[in-house]
């Protein structure tokens, strides 16, 4: 196939991504920062390089002068996103499938897309945004329980705190507020939407120039890590709510004249059955966008297709496989290994590709002995 394509960041994320191209036949080189294990992948080419700030551009640029052709940029990371999105005059050379900087920055403010969201007749979670602890007064007017996070990914603040925290009362929010704020600069408390893990949902999708949806895989998450405020643990088809989260999906990413890789997630309540709204994904795969090439749905080689000007590759949607973290279940989340009609897919072992599983367990017995030596 004529093209190549750059993945920017190869964690698990990366590595899915990554062998997502390879199934589709496409050529494929990844940056990453660390060379860590997922690096170990018999697919593609890699190189170490920074995945965000100045030395990401200058990267981006020293790799396109080595090639006679504009690759397909694809990426993995929010920060790797704020960057391009940031320097796209800079970045000559490559395929980028993204909105103006504008739609991108509201995109990733988990105050900004609402009224996107509101635009698009979506429901969302009641919210305050928390710019000092002088209004703290405003969690008053939520009812609780609540549920608090940065209103950007701040790496200050996830070196110190958890992804998200839900309190039951304001009263029991306030005395955490000052340092979270001093961390991430501006928070967003919501009305915590009753439901537990499994009934938080998701679209993932790729949009053309027009906005237009591509390709979409409807999934729901089995468990998170931590429990009810993390990432995704593990995942599977959700056939079911496809057409109306699908629906929901375009509308919002029509909304912001939206291009590229996106996704939404959703919460079903637990006491009307409705479906609100959390936060979008931009620009970039969702943690868990493996599982929609695994069931047919193969979401970079769209991308890819799309900004080659090339026939779309055949989506034959079967919903036959989860997703399963094994990082997670290593730390302790329990995450269902089958359900109706599916089997969950442990997101790091293929038996085509070992080198990257054999490596994340070399380094947990290298850890292991480690500490060992030191009692």
């Amino acid at each position: 196939m004529n093209g190549s394509a750059l993945v920017v960041g190869l964690g698990l994320n990366g590595l899915g991504v990554v062998r997502s191209l390879a199934a589709a036949g496409i050529r494929v080189h990844a940056f990453d920062d660390t060379m860590g294990p997922y690096t170990a992948t018999r697919h593609g080419t890699k190189a170490r390089a920074p995945l965000a700030g100045e030395g990401l551009v200058e990267a981006l640029a020293a790799y396109r002068a080595r090639l006679d052709h504009d690759p397909v940029l694809l990426l993995t990371r929010e920060d790797s996103v704020a960057t391009v999105a940031a320097n796209r005059d800079r970045i000559a050379g490559y395929r980028i499938a993204m909105p103006d900087r504008d739609v991108v920055e509201a995109m990733v403010n988990k105050d900004r897309f609402m009224p996107i969201a509101a635009r698009a007749g979506l429901s969302v979670p009641r919210t305050v945004t928390l710019r000092s602890a002088d209004v703290l007064a405003l969690l008053d007017t939520l009812t609780p329980p609540l549920i608090v996070k940065p209103s950007e990914h701040v790496a200050a603040y996830q070196a110190r705190f958890k992804k998200a925290y839900v309190f039951d009362s304001a009263a029991d929010a306030a005395p955490m507020i000052p340092d979270m704020l001093a961390a991430a600069g501006e928070l967003v408390a919501q009305e915590y939407v009753p439901g537990d893990d499994g009934s938080v949902f998701f679209c993932l999708g790729y949009f053309g120039a027009e906005s237009d949806m591509l390709a979409a895989y409807t999934g729901y998450k089995t468990a998170s890590w931590p429990p009810r405020v993390g990432g995704t643990a593990g995942c599977a088809p959700a056939p079911e709510a496809h057409a109306r989260l699908a629906a929901e999906t375009q509308a919002f990413f029509a909304a912001a004249r939206f291009q590229g890789m996106g996704s939404l997630e959703f919460k079903r309540h637990a006491i009307t059955g409705a479906f609100i709204m959390i936060e979008p994904t931009a620009c970039r795969t969702d943690y868990q966008s493996e599982l929609a090439t695994l069931n047919g749905v193969n979401l970079p080689a769209v991308q890819f297709a799309d900004q080659m000007r090339l026939p779309l590759p055949d989506a034959q949607p079967k919903h036959r496989f989860g997703w399963r973290d094994p990082g997670a279940v290593a730390s302790g989340a329990v995450v269902p290994k089958s359900g109706s009609g599916w089997r969950a897919v442990d997101a790091l072992w293929r038996a085509d590709d070992p080198g990257p599983w054999f490596s994340v367990g070399g380094n947990r017995i290298a850890r292991k002995l480690g500490l060992a030596g030191q009692r």
